[in-house]
């Protein structure tokens, strides 16, 4: 019986994967998310075009610091990762099936992490799709940045997908939220200078790429590379520096533990 009711969980929640997976790809949300990319597509294809002014090919890490940084990392992947991972609980709610699908057999953590699998598999094939799309379109210094950075797009499209559907299990209007966050955290947070940026998804994204990318020559100019170690050399090797311990503390350079001075009631050990 217990055997018959895991499948019986299990086939449903397939069913909310598929149903969620068809719901969320068959909307405007997708047309938008297109015309987007396709904007994207078109802009580094004139990027990568000879110009007067640029006579020297283009670089991959032209390519990583022009385009795929601003362009694609700083506003298109957090814009589709909000606008599908934002609408995925927003939908059933606004419909009014939130409430019949928490009440149905399948546990409710069963229930989000259908949802967070159906809309991180729509958002991956678009963030993915896309930069590789963008990358080919700039030739072969494209597939050299694609290779490097198709694994950070992939890490910072979970991230992006996870926080915004949290936004969505949490408040009703989830998108005016995530909108905020997206604009006030990650785009001002992120890019001030000191400690605070570390909250904001896009400050790893950005060590991870600037890592990554380090054998092509990208690094940020006029910054020190240090400047976007996710923790910084000190606090490491202060992590890494055992700590002394009681009875370390007498066994230093200046000698074995001391004596303590004789006092009156001390006993002195009987002479043979």
């Amino acid at each position: 019986m217990d055997t018959v009711s895991k499948t019986s969980t299990l086939a449903a929640c397939l069913q909310v994967f598929r149903l969620s997976l068809r719901r969320q790809f068959f909307t405007r949300q997708t047309i938008v998310m297109l015309v987007l990319l396709a904007v994207a597509v078109l802009i580094s294809y004139l990027w990568s075009l000879p110009k007067q002014w640029h006579p020297d090919p283009r670089t991959s890490a032209e390519l990583a610091r022009q385009i795929v940084l601003p362009l694609y990392m700083g506003f298109l992947l957090p814009v589709i990762c909000l606008g599908y991972a934002s609408a995925a609980i927003a939908e059933e709610r606004t419909g009014e099936t939130l409430v019949y699908l928490l009440t149905t057999n399948i546990p409710r953590p069963l229930v989000y992490l259908s949802k967070y699998a159906a809309a991180l598999l729509l958002t991956l094939g678009m963030t993915l799709g896309g930069l590789a799309v963008l990358c080919l379109m700039s030739g072969k210094i494209g597939l050299e940045a694609l290779g490097v950075f198709w694994t950070v797009t992939a890490c910072a499209t979970t991230a992006y997908v996870g926080l915004f559907l949290l936004f969505s299990a949490w408040v009703r209007r989830a998108t005016f939220l995530a909108l905020a966050y997206a604009l006030m955290i990650e785009t001002l947070t992120g890019n001030i200078p000191g400690v605070l940026k570390r909250i904001t998804v896009s400050f790893y994204a950005k060590s991870w790429l600037y890592e990554s990318g380090e054998t092509l020559g990208l690094a940020p100019k006029g910054v020190a590379l240090s400047l976007f170690d996710p923790v910084s050399a000190a606090t490491a090797s202060s992590w890494s520096t055992p700590r002394p311990t009681i009875s370390s503390r007498w066994s230093t350079p200046l000698g074995p533990r001391p004596t303590p001075p004789l006092s009156i009631n001390t006993r002195l050990p009987a002479s043979p």
